[in-house]
């Protein structure tokens, strides 16, 4: 790869991604709250910010669009956070040509989820650009919420033996975004939803949950490997464990992606005390999505590393793709 210039693969939430914020943006930025990356900002005053930006094509995919995939992608950052989000930004990169029908959808979108997810739309920005300069519409969102008292999170606080869990199947909508951009039929529906009742459910557990995680762009594997990245700790991945959609399995297996890479838009990765993880998933089997909520492996001794079990006892370590499978998934 050219490290020289940029390319695709450092927005895929691989190694090339990784080396790039520590590169130009850590070593910069990360001598104060940045430094362990956090999806959402932990604030003076109890309050926690996020922002995030939507590139994804298509536009509209089964189960969602660009809008609906922005306001989604912003509460759920601050869920998993600890907090409660309150309020959104809206800032939108429109396209020279884009149909106004397209835009009244795409915001409809996002004015339906907001209110879905009880965050209100307060400030906001919007340009034009040339034909050419864009793919038709991008967004961002900020958002601010308060922090809920009753959680504990960190990576500090994850300690061998703890249990890793899963709110639901995974790879849905990497695996959606795929299918739709090449017209490959068939019953995949993104995953893409608001986490704010899986953390409301998970609230009721208190300092027995350690860590959370949406697992957005490079998937289970990529929320796994930055938990246990520099820490005393490993985690062990069971690869049967790991719930997968019968479309998922069945897709992935054709073109020869493993789904523990690929994106999920609705769910939430959790480290959580051995004894408390049963419960939880049980209440998280009871929400939409939540069926196949699993625990997929725990926490071990084996510093800094992430490996998989197969289904024969063979373990490998999880590592990393350097390229990008499955580009502009959100």
């Amino acid at each position: 790869m050219n490290q020289s210039v940029i390319s695709m693969a450092h927005g895929g939430g691989g190694r090339a991604s990784a080396e790039l914020i520590s590169t130009e943006i850590l070593s910069r930025f990360g001598h104060g709250p940045l430094a362990s990356l956090p999806d959402a900002a932990s604030l003076d005053g109890g309050r926690i910010f996020s922002t995030d930006s939507f590139v994804v094509t298509p536009r509209f995919f089964p189960g969602g669009n660009i809008g609906k995939l922005a306001v989604c992608g912003t509460v759920n950052d601050i869920a998993v956070a600890g907090g409660i989000p309150q309020f959104l930004s809206l800032a939108m990169i429109l396209e020279d040509g884009l149909p106004r029908e397209e835009l009244g959808q795409i915001l409809d979108a996002v004015r339906d989820m907001a209110q879905q997810c009880q965050v209100t739309v307060v400030t906001g920005d919007t340009k034009v650009v040339p034909r050419g300069a864009a793919d038709g519409i991008y967004l961002n969102t900020a958002g601010i919420g308060t922090a809920d008292p009753a959680f504990r999170l960190g990576r500090q606080y994850v300690r061998p033996g703890d249990a890793v869990i899963v709110s639901g199947s995974i790879g849905e909508h990497g695996l959606t975004i795929l299918a739709a951009r090449h017209g490959i039929g068939g019953s995949l529906v993104s995953d893409c939803a608001p986490v704010l009742a899986q953390t409301r459910a998970a609230a009721a557990f208190g300092t027995a949950v350690r860590f959370m995680r949406d697992p957005t762009r490079g998937g289970v594997a990529a929320v796994t490997t930055e938990i246990a990245d520099g820490s005393d700790f490993g985690i062990e991945l069971e690869s049967a464990a790991l719930p997968l959609s019968p479309a998922v399995r069945t897709l992935a297996g054709m073109l020869g992606i493993d789904p523990i890479h690929a994106a999920c838009e609705g769910r939430v990765v959790a480290v959580v005390a051995a004894d408390a993880a049963d419960d939880l998933l049980a209440s998280w089997r009871q929400l939409p999505g939540g069926a196949m909520a699993s625990r997929i492996g725990g926490v071990n001794g084996d510093a800094g590393r992430v490996t998989v079990r197969g289904e024969y006892g063979a373990r490998r370590l999880l590592v990393l793709p350097d390229g990008d499978p499955l580009p502009r998934i959100c």
